[in-house]
C-alpha cells in the first residue's frame, strides 16, 4: 500500500510540473500573440499619416518589432513540443515505472532561448541551406559506404542536403530541441555530446566528420580531442569539415562572435590550420566564406619609407577583412 501511494504521490507531482510548465508557456503565447495584435492596430493607425518620411521610418521600426514577435514565437513553440514530448508520459507509464518528475524549466528556459538566438542572428534555414550547398562538393569526392556524421547539426540544413544528395548521415547535438526538429523531418539523429560520440566511434567507421558553427563553443582540451577522435574514427580518405567564425577578421573577433553568449574563444584559420596537420591531417586548407563587402582594400605601392607598414597590413587583410567564416577542410590520409 505504501509503494503505490508512493508512486501516485510521484505521479501527481510530474503532472503538477507538466501543468504548471504548460501554463507558464501559453501565457508566454498569449502575450506575443497580444503584442501582434498590437502591431497591427498600430500600422493600422499609420495608414492616415500625411508625412512619407515618417510613416516609412515608423513602418520599418514595426517591422523589426514584428520579426522579434514571430522568433520568439517559432522558439517558444519549439520548446513546448518537445518538452510535451519528452517530460511527460502517461499516468500509466509513470506509476508503472515510478520515475520521477522530469520537467526543467531551467533547461527548456536556457534552449528556447538560444533557438530564438539562432534564428535571429544566424540565418533562416533557406540562408543556410544555399551557403551550405556548396560543401556537398567535398563529400562527393571522399570514399562512400560509410556514414557522415554532423557534429551539432541543429536545425538539420545540412542533414537535409545530405539526404538529397542520397548520402547517409546522422546528426549529433546536445540540444532535446533541435534533435526533436531534426526527427520530425524525418532524419537520422540523436542527442549526445558531440565527444561521446566521436569516442563511441569504432576506428575507421565514418566517411565524414562535419561541424558547422560548433568548433568555438569548445574548450580548447576538448578541441584537441574533437580532432583525435575525429582522425581516428575517418575511413582512409575520408574527410573533416568545419566552420567556424574566422578568429582573424577585425569585425567578427572585436564583435559579432561574442553575441553568441555560449562562444568560447575565437579561433585564428591558421591555428585551425596547424591543429589539423599536428593531429595528422593532408591536404589541409582554410577557405574564407560569408566574405562581406570591402568598400576599401590597400594595393602594394612602392613608397620605401611606408613600404614595411604597407607589407604587414596587406599581408594581413584576407584574414582581417575578407573572410567573416573560416571552412577548414582535411583529409585523413589513404
Amino acid at each position: 500500500m505504501n509503494s503505490l501511494v508512493s508512486k501516485i504521490k510521484s505521479v501527481v507531482r510530474k503532472l503538477t510540473g507538466a501543468a504548471q510548465l504548460e501554463e507558464r508557456m501559453n501565457s508566454r503565447l498569449t502575450d506575443i500573440q497580444e503584442n501582434i495584435s498590437e502591431l497591427s492596430q498600430e500600422i493600422k493607425t499609420l495608414v492616415g499619416k500625411a508625412e512619407h518620411e515618417d510613416l516609412v521610418n515608423e513602418v520599418k521600426g514595426l517591422e523589426d518589432k514584428i520579426d522579434a514577435a514571430f522568433s520568439q514565437l517559432s522558439a517558444v513553440q519549439r520548446g513546448l513540443a518537445t518538452e510535451s514530448r519528452s517530460s511527460t508520459p502517461s499516468i500509466d507509464k509513470a506509476i508503472e515505472s515510478n520515475s520521477t518528475p522530469t520537467p526543467s524549466l531551467d533547461r527548456l528556459a536556457a534552449e528556447t532561448i538560444y533557438a530564438s538566438i539562432e534564428d535571429k542572428l544566424r540565418g533562416s534555414s533557406e540562408e543556410i541551406r544555399k551557403r551550405q550547398s556548396g560543401y556537398i562538393k567535398f563529400l562527393e569526392e571522399v570514399p562512400s559506404g560509410k556514414s557522415v556524421v554532423d557534429l551539432g547539426c541543429g536545425r538539420g540544413e545540412f542533414l537535409e542536403l545530405l539526404s538529397e544528395s542520397g548520402i547517409d548521415s546522422l546528426g549529433v547535438d546536445s540540444s532535446a530541441i533541435a534533435i526533436a526538429e531534426c526527427q520530425e523531418k524525418g532524419f537520422k539523429a540523436k542527442q549526445m555530446d558531440l565527444l561521446d560520440y566521436l569516442s563511441s566511434c569504432e576506428d575507421e567507421s565514418l566517411r565524414a566528420v562535419v561541424s558547422f558553427q560548433v568548433l568555438e563553443h569548445l574548450s580548447f582540451p576538448t578541441l584537441l580531442q574533437v580532432f583525435a577522435e575525429s582522425f581516428r574514427a575517418l575511413m582512409p580518405g575520408g574527410i573533416f569539415i568545419g566552420e567556424t567564425p574566422n578568429g582573424a577578421n577585425l569585425a567578427v573577433g572585436g564583435s559579432t562572435f561574442w553575441l553568441d553568449h555560449t562562444h568560447v574563444r575565437p579561433l585564428h584559420p591558421e591555428l585551425l590550420k596547424h591543429l589539423a596537420k599536428f593531429y595528422g591531417f593532408t591536404s589541409v586548407r582554410v577557405d574564407l566564406v560569408s566574405q562581406p563587402e570591402v568598400p576599401w582594400k590597400l594595393e602594394p605601392n612602392n613608397d620605401k619609407e611606408n613600404s614595411s607598414y604597407a607589407e604587414a597590413i596587406i599581408g594581413l587583410q584576407e584574414y582581417v577583412l575578407s573572410g567573416q567564416d573560416a571552412l577548414l577542410v582535411a583529409y585523413r590520409p589513404n
